[in-house]
């Protein structure tokens, strides 16, 4: 049944566009891959300085007063900026999910998977099965459905798929719309396991996937939280589609990914992350109530469960090796207004975050995220910077914008390289026209964000 499904979703997803996969990489370790991507970008940065970008570049910030007043704020900030993409690089090398060493027997703990779901008549059914068609124990899983007050057939399907699974499936159905926090809230009181699994239902886990997230907290009492990985269920709808693929990768695989090397991963998704649920009981009724300006919290609520374990002295963790793949905006006004909720969200829990990250809040490893925050914070104030900086020199001399887009192209390609380790594809190389997208459409995001922070619309219902 699952696998018909999956076959059928798979070739309604594929677009005449030709991937083009490097297979020779396949055969080849992590080592020569990692050699690759430096010799490839050792290469790009000699060229550039032979066709003197960087030299000419530099050459117009000191063409006038104005200009040589944003020198060394400028420089300054890329030296920063690339030190600590450096630094973070150095990190992420050394990231490992943890596996299943061979012969090794686990006592495998009794996990409740919570799925909210509001409207999610498309995919719910196959989100389901790939609950139960898990390769994690049978008599150690049970699944919980919230219907979030659905208006279409969301609450169909899920009674149907408790006739198929029975026990081992519980529907709960609110009549109206309450919110995901108090849908989830809901599976959590009537859930057994001690190993909490929040899922989406317009998504899909791989069958190893719950195995590989609950493996860490098994292994480690130190860790209260585990991210899966996020990929793009509908990657080949359209070159945006396409284009969010790579940005989920380099987030996942690159930023959660070196976040787990010292245990302090921002935000687990909602789409995929196993809790200890003892932890979250300690401040769940506040988490469910939380407010931010006086306002009552509706969206990112993964991102404020992350802060709340972080805060409770608890490592958050990623795993590469369980996947869930989900669908993503294929519209450009779509992928706006998510960017605009998460980004609500993160400000939101930025400010939680820098209370108490200077605390005592754990006994380890609390100068990374420290140093790790500021980075991440600092970026979007430069990228506004840079963008106005760009605009005044096209206003000073036109043709100069053609060095920005070369500079551009260079870090856009470089950064791309990330991909290129974990995918091993040409298709890496929608990075770079995503980058651009980034710089030029998507710099007001942040600024209209802070300003409409008391806005708690999801924008998508």
């Amino acid at each position: 049944m699952w696998e018909d499904t999956l076959v059928k979703a798979d070739l309604e997803s594929q677009s005449k566009t030709l991937d083009v996969n490097i297979p020779s990489f396949n055969a080849k370790t992590d080592t020569v891959v990692i050699i690759l991507i430096i010799t490839v970008s050792a290469s790009i940065i000699i060229l550039s300085f032979r066709l003197r970008i960087f030299h000419l570049w530099l050459e117009f910030l000191q063409s006038n007063a104005f200009l040589r007043i944003l020198f060394y704020p400028l420089v300054f900030s890329l030296l920063f900026i690339i030190s600590g993409i450096i630094f973070r690089t150095i990190i992420w090398i050394r990231y490992r999910p943890m596996t299943i060493k061979k012969g090794e027997e686990i006592n495998w703990p009794f996990v409740s998977v919570i799925m909210p779901a509001l409207n999610e008549e498309e995919l719910i059914k196959e989100s389901i099965d790939s609950i139960f068609y898990s390769d994690y124990p049978d008599d150690r899983f049970e699944v919980i459905c919230i219907n979030d007050g659905s208006t279409d057939s969301t609450l169909f399907h899920m009674m149907n798929a408790k006739q198929r699974y029975g026990d081992k499936l519980k529907v709960i159905n609110f009549p109206t719309n309450k919110g995901k926090r108090r849908a989830l809230h809901a599976g959590l009181k009537k859930s057994k396991g001690e190993i909490i699994i929040t899922a989406d239902t317009d998504s899909r886990i791989e069958k190893s996937a719950i195995k590989n997230l609950v493996m860490p907290l098994n292994k480690d009492h130190r860790t209260g939280a585990v991210a899966g990985r996020v990929e793009v269920l509908n990657e080949k709808d359209n070159f945006l589609t396409r284009m969010l693929a790579i940005r989920y990768s380099i987030s996942f695989n690159f930023g959660r990914a070196y976040q787990s090397v010292y245990g302090a991963v921002f935000c687990c998704p909602g789409a995929l992350t196993a809790y200890r649920k003892k932890v979250l009981v300690k401040f769940i009724h506040n988490w469910v109530n939380q407010k931010f300006l006086n306002t009552p919290c509706t969206y990112g609520e993964d991102r404020s469960l992350t802060t709340e374990i972080l805060k409770a002295g608890y490592l958050t963790r990623f795993q590469s090796n369980a996947v869930v793949l989900t669908k993503v905006p294929s519209t450009f006004l779509q992928m706006n207004r998510m960017y605009l909720r998460w980004t609500r969200s993160y400000i939101r829990e930025s400010i939680l975050f820098a209370k108490f990250m200077f605390s005592k809040y754990r006994k380890e490893r609390r100068i990374l995220p420290i140093l790790d925050f500021f980075f991440l914070n600092f970026l979007h104030p430069f990228h506004i910077f840079s963008l106005g900086f760009v605009f005044y020199s096209f206003y000073v001399n036109p043709i100069f914008i053609l060095r920005h887009f070369a500079v551009l192209l260079i870090f856009s390609f470089l950064l791309s390289l990330y991909y290129l380790r974990t995918k091993k594809s040409l298709t890496f190389l929608y990075g770079i026209p995503y980058a651009f997208i980034t710089a030029f459409c998507l710099w007001w995001i942040v600024p209209f964000a802070a300003f409409t922070m008391k806005s708690q619309s999801w924008m998508t219902r």
